[in-house]
């Protein structure tokens, strides 16, 4: 009995020593990046949009889009900005999949995100520019929901804003309401 004690106290040591997950494997490397993106800032009055020479046309027109949904939302919310909030481009979808603004991988169904604690919009020109500003005020009203709930004093976390949970229902529901 003494030895099938040990035996499986043993195996449960072990157990709690070796790594959980394959998702536990992948912290800390680097994503693959197949491409080096040098990146330019339009500055508009309520965002900074970062993006890359060959897609300078369409920026301006998303920094266009963005200034207009702005002040849709911000009527619609009650809400203003308190400094400019950044909003990443990249050129084609596989380019935008090779981010490193998110915290894991960006799969083929993701249109855009919106990063928490920067508050930043990052997501892919699809081509269709009534596609585009579909994501872009996606992601602004969760750039407002994020900031509403940080008081309009910058991004969670920085500065030791306590992080609100919503529900998955109603953040992404809100923001494909509105």
């Amino acid at each position: 009995m003494k030895l099938a004690a040990r035996m499986i106290a043993t195996g449960l040591a072990l157990g709690f020593l070796l790594p959980g997950s394959a998702a536990a494997q992948y912290f800390g490397r680097n994503k693959v990046m197949y491409a080096k993106f040098d990146f330019k800032i339009i500055q508009t009055q309520h965002f900074d949009v970062h993006y890359y020479d060959r897609e300078e046309e369409a920026s301006l027109d998303v920094a266009r889009m963005a200034e207009r949904s702005y002040a849709k939302l911000a009527r619609m919310l009650s809400h203003e900005f308190t400094e400019r909030k950044p909003i990443v481009l990249y050129a084609s979808h596989s380019e935008f999949q090779q981010t490193n603004l998110s915290g894991g991988d960006v799969d083929e169904g993701t249109g855009g995100f919106t990063d928490y604690l920067m508050h930043r919009n990052v997501m892919p020109l699809t081509g269709a520019y009534e596609d585009i500003e579909h994501v872009l005020t996606h992601e602004m009203v969760h750039q407002f929901q994020f900031d509403i709930w940080s008081r309009g004093r910058g991004p969670a976390g920085v500065q030791g804003i306590a992080q609100v949970n919503a529900p998955l229902w109603w953040g992404e529901g809100m923001a494909e309401y509105l």
